[in-house]
């Protein structure tokens, strides 16, 4: 059997999000019942994340109507890991995460997800 290099993560992460206009860090909640990456309007901007891509239809846990989000492209750089993907934007202003990881990322099969793990913590990460 191969072994895998597989990054141990925890539930929030810091992350890069890095667009047209630079680099923007923030802390992110690593969510696997998102099904897409989602980023903070504000983040969006100040990245320069895009061009849009079209709307995607998103339906939250505590809403029983979906909401239209606009799709851009974006690179996200997760535990050293860079990901280029289609992201949802949306105002998380409110929300102490402005960043979510969803399964678009996480399931590339790359991280094993410790919900005990601080984040910046040193890490080993080959398992099978």
């Amino acid at each position: 059997m191969k072994k895998t290099e597989r990054r141990v993560i925890g539930i929030i992460e810091s992350v890069i999000v890095r667009g047209k206009r630079g680099e923007v860090k923030a802390h992110a909640k690593v969510d696997t019942g998102a099904s897409r990456t989602t980023v903070d309007t504000d983040i969006a901007a100040r990245a320069g994340l895009g061009p849009v891509l079209g709307t995607v239809r998103i339906r939250q846990s505590i809403s029983r109507n979906p909401e239209t989000r606009p799709l851009v492209e974006a690179q996200l750089i997760l535990s050293g890991e860079e990901f280029d993907v289609a992201a949802a934007i949306a105002d998380r202003t409110e929300m102490k995460y402005h960043v979510i990881v969803g399964m678009d990322i996480l399931g590339s099969g790359r991280f094993l997800i410790n919900p005990f793990e601080k984040p910046g913590k040193k890490r080993k990460g080959n398992f099978e």
